[in-house]
């Protein structure tokens, strides 16, 4: 484990490379809305935390307004994290499209530790792709990946994301002002951690609920997949905890 930390110590300091829109040709035109947060909306969600010690709290989303970095402009995000009666505050930063949602990851600092000889050997997403649009059935994507290099060439992934949309259900949401049966889209997203060529792949998994004009109403899955694909940063020093959030209240201007 501490081998598979390392690694990603490295790599996130390294070249970067994004995942960008220009990867998807002509993509299908669809005017459903499976993403409609926009500056103050809300959504809060229930949340379970389960380790060697089951948690209860609560998790508030926050979309407070606009930042530019590197050129391209993004959504902020605020997440308040209750546990019990302890608060912690994240900031990410996602952008919108018509081929999906992209999670800008933050792999700037702390280069001067990488040796020269690594440098360019390496090269990572910026970007996590959360959703491809349009959302369809057995549809699959690439999410974040980070790749070893020959002359520029990937030859190797040791870290790789994808999702699969693996079918469209009908999932009860209880709010606090109502409860409603709603049509969803059950995504499975597979974090594949290899560092040896030769070995095998270790598997984490995630899954998302998604409603179209809501957006997500529930996660649920391991927390090393739901960091990564959400903004956050993948720290593979501590135990992954099974996280479960569900959809409680939300508000979208």
């Amino acid at each position: 484990m501490k081998k598979i930390f390392y690694l990603m110590i490295v790599s996130s300091l390294l070249i970067t490379y994004s995942c960008k829109d220009d990867s998807v040709i002509n993509p299908p035109d669809d005017n459903k809305d499976y993403f409609p947060a926009k500056v103050g909306s809300k959504f809060s969600y229930s949340l379970t935390l389960d380790s060697n010690l089951v948690l209860s709290g609560a998790r508030i989303s926050d979309i407070t307004g606009v930042q530019n970095i590197n050129g391209t402009e993004y959504f902020v995000q605020v997440d308040s994290i209750i546990i019990e009666i302890a608060l912690t505050l994240d900031t990410t930063y996602f952008r919108k499209s018509s081929t999906g949602v992209f999670y800008y990851t933050d792999t700037t600092g702390l280069g001067q530790l990488i040796p020269d000889s690594l440098r360019n050997s390496l090269r990572i997403d910026t970007e996590s792709r959360l959703l491809f649009f349009p959302l369809q059935l057995n549809q699959t994507w690439p999410v974040y990946q980070i790749d070893i290099t020959v002359g520029g060439i990937p030859v190797f992934s040791p870290i790789k994301t994808s999702a699969k949309v693996l079918g469209a259900e009908q999932l009860t949401v209880a709010t606090r002002d109502s409860q409603f049966t709603i049509n969803v889209y059950k995504i499975e997203y597979k974090l594949e951690i290899q560092i040896d060529p030769q070995g095998s792949a270790e598997n984490f998994y995630a899954y998302s609920y998604i409603a179209e004009n809501i957006g997500f109403v529930k996660w649920e899955g391991e927390s090393f997949v739901l960091n990564l694909i959400r903004g956050g940063r993948l720290d593979l020093s501590l135990t992954s905890t099974y996280i479960l959030e569900e959809l409680i209240n939300y508000f979208i201007p």
